[in-house]
C-alpha cells in the first residue's frame, strides 16, 4: 500500500475534486444569504465557532493537504491506470453527487417554504424524500461527501464523512422524535430518521 493510498483506493482527478468542494460550499453560501433562516433556537451562537472549525479545519485544511496536492493530479500514478481514470467512473461520481447537491437544495427550499417569515407555525414537510425521512437535506448531504469521500479514498475525506454523519444523524433523530411527538397522527409511521428504509 503506497503512502496516501486508502485500503487501496485511489481518488480522482484533483481539479474536478477542487471544483465539487467549492460549489458545495459555494451552494451553502448562497443558501444561507437567500434561503435558510436562523434563530438562536436553530444556531445557537457557539455553534457558528464549531461549524466554522469543523469545515475549515476538516474540509478546508484535511482534505487541502490530503487531496489537492500534485500526488494526485491527473498524471499521478495514483490515479493513471486505476478505475479513478476511468471516465465512467468519474461520470456516475459526479452525477450522484450533482443528484445529492440539487437534492439538498431543493429540501431546503422546501423547508423555507413550510414556515412564512416572521412566523412560528409549524408544518409536517412532504414530498421529495420527506415521505422517507424527516430530514432529507442530512440525507443528501451525507451522500454527496460519501460521493467525495469514495471517489478520492482520502482519509481526511472519511473522517470527514464519518464526524459530519454522526453529528447529522444526532440531530436528525431529535428533529424526527419531536415530529412524532407534535404531529402523532399526521406524521409518516414508515417514515425514518435519516436513512431510508433504515434508521
Amino acid at each position: 500500500m503506497r503512502s496516501g493510498r486508502i485500503l487501496n483506493i485511489v481518488c480522482y482527478p484533483d481539479p474536478l475534486v477542487r471544483f465539487s468542494v467549492m460549489l458545495h460550499f459555494a451552494k451553502r453560501e448562497l443558501e444561507t444569504l437567500f434561503v435558510h433562516r436562523f434563530s438562536h433556537a436553530t444556531m445557537p451562537f457557539m455553534n457558528i465557532f464549531k461549524n466554522s472549525a469543523h469545515y475549515h479545519l476538516g474540509s478546508g485544511l484535511a482534505l487541502a493537504y490530503s487531496i489537492y496536492s500534485p500526488v494526485y493530479g491527473a498524471a499521478s500514478p495514483y490515479i493513471r491506470g486505476t478505475v479513478c481514470n476511468d471516465p465512467l467512473y468519474i461520470q456516475a461520481g459526479t452525477a450522484i453527487w450533482l443528484f445529492s447537491e440539487i437534492s439538498n437544495l431543493i429540501t431546503h427550499i422546501k423547508l423555507r417554504t413550510l414556515r412564512p417569515a416572521g412566523s412560528r407555525k409549524r408544518a409536517i414537510p412532504q414530498g421529495y424524500g420527506f415521505n422517507l425521512v424527516s430530514v432529507p437535506n442530512y440525507f443528501f448531504k451525507f451522500l454527496g461527501w460519501l460521493v467525495i469521500a469514495t471517489l478520492t479514498g482520502s482519509y481526511a475525506a472519511w473522517i470527514f464523512l464519518v464526524i459530519s454523519t454522526y453529528q447529522m444523524y444526532v440531530w436528525a433523530v431529535k428533529k424526527h422524535r419531536a415530529c412524532r411527538k407534535e404531529f402523532w397522527s399526521d406524521c409518516p409511521r414508515d417514515r425514518k430518521a435519516m436513512f431510508p428504509f433504515i434508521v
